[in-house]
């Protein structure tokens, strides 16, 4: 069975700045998820902190694995695992995230993040293309850890209209 998972890369630093490359394998690691055929690669750039993006999923044979990759600022990652057989079903991850950390969203999770800075850039990777049919969403506030979490800063998230809605999910 698959889970998100965390993933710290190398890291190259000298007077030029940092290198960074994208783990899309690990060659000594049996974490066989980074083993794909990674279709598409997305940026997002938010300019402004408490931007909120998800829980975004899409369900049966249009699932997609990603791999997540905070190029600049810092973000609150999370996933939940909305595989019914899955022993983990509804178990919500929250991950911390800052440049060059990874994070690999295994298919059969709904995906989301906030922003906590200015001009924060996330790259991810996607295993199979996006299709609008079998799009599903999460909204937020029906997850309690996640209202607890932001309940200082609520008033002040980004989300856009498409976000406020539950859609292809069942509990």
């Amino acid at each position: 069975m698959e889970y998100a998972t965390l993933l710290k890369n190398n890291v190259f630093e000298d007077k030029r700045g940092v290198f960074a490359p994208l783990s899309l394998h690990y060659d000594n690691s049996e974490n066989t998820q980074l083993k794909k055929n990674w279709l598409q690669s997305n940026i997002s750039y938010n300019p402004k902190p408490y931007t909120l993006r998800g829980l975004h999923f899409q369900v049966g044979d249009k699932a997609q694995c990603k791999l997540i990759k905070v190029i600049t600022g810092e973000i609150i990652d999370f996933v939940m695992d909305i595989r019914p057989e899955s022993p983990e079903y509804m178990k919500l991850s929250i991950f911390r995230m800052k440049p060059n950390d990874e994070l690999i969203v295994p298919r059969g999770y709904a995906h989301g993040f906030i922003t906590k800075q200015f001009n924060t850039i996330v790259q991810y990777l996607v295993d199979n293309d996006y299709s609008p049919e079998s799009e599903g969403s999460i909204y937020w506030k029906e997850i309690k850890q996640l209202t607890e979490l932001f309940k200082d800063y609520e008033k002040q998230i980004i989300i856009s209209e498409k976000d406020f809605i539950t859609k292809n999910f069942e509990k």
